[in-house]
């Protein structure tokens, strides 16, 4: 990308007629996942070459973790020198998984890639139906769609409700219960590449690149270990992320309520008029000037704020700094190890 500050894109070498696919791992404090992880790639990497004819490769990005899981990883790594070809590349601080993922796939070099979280609630066995898709029907991106039945009915209810207005007033319909879990052919990922934009929500891009899309429904798994890093409150903030970033309805809205506000403010000020001339009826006034004030005031305040959020995302633009920064860079296993 021409925002970021990255270096080389891994070389992936063809074995034959092999294709090359990588993982893109993020991951932030997940240090009690790492080594499960490394056990559970080396083990798909081995099923998949009797499979499917691939060379499989990982790029694992480290999003300014706090703990020790860039040492566990090495650790893990030096401990099964053989398996696919993992390199690490540790980001200068916490930008978040939207811009950790986008680090990832500045690196790759592959035929496919395959993005997944490093808890292991993503199954390794979903990835054989995404290679399906893509190898056998052509699909340039095939993701997973989660099923939520234990997430209790509100945050169900709040998910239906954002892609529901997500797809009702967006630049393009996003998947439902679809997350970062997903293969992107060659094409898909360099023309998410070509998106410069520095607030993302990568759901949306997902959809905005078009090209054929397939849909492949998985259970997740529980976390191996630890706990989600996405509070509530981070959760709301890519929520709003999501929404000014890939629609304008709240700006149209604005307009729309205001002219309401006014209409409104205007007939009831023509009604107390009416209701002094022809009925006698005294004007209320210091109630009256309060509801009104008020009612306006708070109208305001909020769609002031609502610009605010969209100017706000135009000066991050404007201000051009790079999408993130690296602290390091680092191969951590070369050997490919293809089963018979």
């Amino acid at each position: 990308m021409q925002n970021s500050e990255m270096s080389h894109p891994i070389a992936l070498p063809r074995r034959g007629d092999r294709k090359t696919i990588t993982f893109v791992i993020p991951f932030h404090n997940e240090a009690l996942n790492l080594e499960a992880m490394v056990d559970a790639l080396d083990a798909y990497a081995k099923a998949a070459a009797r499979k499917w004819p691939v060379t499989v490769d990982a790029v694992f990005v480290d999003d300014g973790s706090s703990d020790d899981g860039v040492d566990r990883l090495q650790t893990a790594l030096a401990q099964r020198p053989r398996g696919p070809a993992v390199r690490m590349i540790r980001l200068s601080r916490n930008f978040g998984k939207e811009v950790a993922l986008a680090a990832g796939l500045d690196l790759v070099q592959a035929d496919a890639v395959v993005m997944m979280d490093a808890d292991l609630q993503h199954p390794f066995s979903v990835v054989d139906a995404f290679i399906h898709g893509w190898l056998n029907e052509g699909y340039e991106i095939v993701y997973g769609v989660a099923s939520h039945k234990s997430e209790g009915a509100v945050k169900n209810a709040a998910r239906r409700a954002f892609h529901h207005l997500m797809n009702a007033h967006g630049e393009a319909p996003i998947a439902r219960d679809a997350g970062d879990f997903r293969l992107l052919s060659r094409r898909a990922y360099e023309a998410l590449r070509r998106l410069g934009e520095r607030q993302r929500m990568m759901k949306g891009l997902y959809s905005w690149i078009g090209f054929r899309q397939k849909a492949v429904p998985f259970t997740p798994l529980r976390r191996h270990a630890g706990r989600a890093k996405f509070s509530p409150l981070k959760l709301w903030m890519l929520t709003l992320d999501g929404i000014t970033s890939n629609t304008l309805l709240p700006l149209r809205l604005a307009a729309i309520i205001g002219l309401f506000a006014a209409l409104l403010t205007g007939g009831y000020g023509l009604w107390t008029i009416i209701e002094k001339l022809f009925f006698g009826i005294p004007t209320p006034g210091y109630p009256t000037i309060v509801v009104i004030v008020g009612f306006v005031g708070a109208v305001q305040l909020i769609f002031l704020g609502v610009i605010g959020e969209y100017l706000g995302r135009v000066l991050v633009e404007v201000r051009g700094r790079p999408l993130y920064l690296v602290e390091s860079d680092v191969t951590l296993r070369v050997q490919r190890r293809i089963a018979s």
